[in-house]
């Protein structure tokens, strides 16, 4: 009697053995095609292309509402999409200038950063750090050195301006980003950017 079990038992098993595979390879299946969904979804997003843009910033230095100084600076980069990675990129323009036994770094570097916002608009990340030495000018007024001007004095005063900031702008717009005033000139530095989106 036992042994007509076993056998019964046995043969239950063995038929419904496909069934159980069948449902097995179905649900395989199945987590292959939610797989394949996500990585359409993520590939789709991916493809959304950077925007090339064009970020013109002015360094304009003025003694009351006399312009000194003028500095224009133009940098290309991608305004990437949403959730993606910012492109970067970075100016450095300067010279060593001699001071004393040494040489220092003089000049101005600027990064900068673009990604696309909302309504049609573009975030801007800037930093601009720019050093530069005093001199005194022949009626003893301070003055800018410059190349080609005499080796400044061994104890020159070093002037330096940095500032990091954020701005949302929308194509062909300008806007001020700083306005700054010397400590020891009194003088008035004011930073302008403009956006171009590049058709």
């Amino acid at each position: 009697m036992n042994y007509k079990r076993t056998m019964f038992a046995t043969l239950i098993f063995l038929l419904a053995l496909p069934a159980l595979f069948a449902q097995d390879v179905v649900t395989k299946d199945k987590e292959k095609d939610k797989e394949k969904s996500k990585e359409t979804v993520v590939v789709k997003d991916s493809a959304v292309p950077d925007v090339p843009v064009r970020v013109q910033i002015l360094l304009t230095e003025f003694n009351g509402t006399l312009k000194i100084s003028s500095l224009p600076y133009t940098l290309f980069t991608l305004a990437s999409a949403p959730h993606k990675r910012d492109h970067n990129v970075q100016l450095r323009l300067g010279v060593k200038v001699p001071i004393g036994t040494n040489y220092q770094d003089v000049g101005t570097n600027i990064d900068c950063a673009a990604q696309e916002f909302e309504n049609g608009a573009y975030y801007l990340s800037l930093s601009i750090d720019r050093s530069s030495v005093s001199i005194r000018g022949p009626n003893g007024e301070e003055a800018e050195w410059k190349p080609g001007s005499d080796a400044p004095a061994p104890q020159p005063i070093l002037r330096s301006f940095r500032d990091s900031f954020e701005l949302v702008m929308h194509d062909g717009q300008s806007m001020e980003g700083t306005s700054a005033v010397d400590p020891v000139t009194g003088h008035v530095l004011k930073v302008e950017v403009t956006l171009n989106v590049l058709k």
